[in-house]
């Protein structure tokens, strides 16, 4: 199937997918078939999109409106070819929403979870330097963090740092394979 695997929330989409043969060698067509695809998530109810017909395949569109009510975040979705008599889930896969920062309003913070965290334990190890490592509690944003010593802070920053990263793909490990 060709549904998009990165979608800017907000953003419209389209795609064809062509008719398909099942593993008995039926043709699954749009003449015969209905396809729909179902994407669920972060949001509430799951969402349905039912393509239309496209020569002997289908032509399915996420329009703006429907585009902008999912949320940032994972979703999974499955391509289903429904009948009077059949229903056939012929794919299913994941993607992502991103965030459109035009509708995130004035408190958008585009960093990851990691980035986040790692950003709170340096600022945690400033505060207990600041202090003289007198302060070993902290509060920020909405999270409260005790530490016995400045080492597990500097612990929590190292561990931070190898998920952010990872995330970027900066990981610090190489790997080689040998091969004869």
């Amino acid at each position: 199937m060709r549904i998009f695997s990165k979608l800017l929330q907000g953003d419209s989409a389209f795609w064809i997918d062509d008719a398909l043969i099942d593993g008995n060698n039926r043709d699954l067509t749009s003449d015969l078939y209905t396809l729909s695809y179902v994407i669920a998530g972060p949001i509430a109810q799951p969402l349905t999109l039912t393509a239309d017909p496209d020569g002997g395949g289908w032509k399915t569109t996420l329009t703006t409106t429907a585009s902008a009510a999912l949320v940032p975040g994972r979703y999974w979705w499955q391509a289903v070819l429904t009948s009077a008599t059949e229903r056939i889930t012929v794919d299913s896969g994941e993607l992502e929403i991103k965030q459109n920062i035009a509708l995130a309003g004035a408190s958008f913070d585009g960093r990851t979870p990691a980035e986040k965290a790692l950003s709170d334990a340096e600022a945690a190890l400033s505060q207990y330097k600041a202090s003289g490592g007198r302060i070993k509690s902290y509060t920020i944003g909405t999270r409260t963090m005790t530490f016995e010593d400045g080492s597990a802070i500097l612990a929590q920053i190292s561990y931070w740092k190898i998920k952010v990263r990872t995330e970027q793909g900066r990981s610090r490990n190489l790997l080689a394979r040998f091969k004869r």
